[in-house]
């Protein structure tokens, strides 16, 4: 497994990589998962706002990704474990 940190995680297991982002449901987290829509990835939208995460989320499957909108704190420890176990990265 690898790790590179920037605006989200990207986490790859295997041939699959999963990219985890936060701050999706607007400005720059919304604009990169545009913006990895099309390069095979799957996306993980976090955020707190549920209609900005599912606006985010169709704009990605728009453009023939793969994403799965989580309403998160990432404030909150545990939420963020759950997201990881949903995303299956642990």
């Amino acid at each position: 497994m690898s790790r590179s940190f920037g605006c989200g995680i990207r986490v790859e297991m295997g041939k699959r990589t999963v990219v985890v982002l936060t701050g999706a449901s607007a400005g720059v987290g919304r604009a990169t998962a545009r913006r990895l829509a099309g390069a095979g990835v799957c996306i993980g939208l976090l955020a707190r706002g549920r209609v900005g995460l599912e606006a985010t989320r169709a704009e990605v499957e728009a453009r023939g990704g793969e994403a799965l909108a989580i309403p998160t704190d990432v404030s909150d420890a545990a939420q963020v474990g759950v997201v990881l176990e949903k995303l299956g990265i642990v």
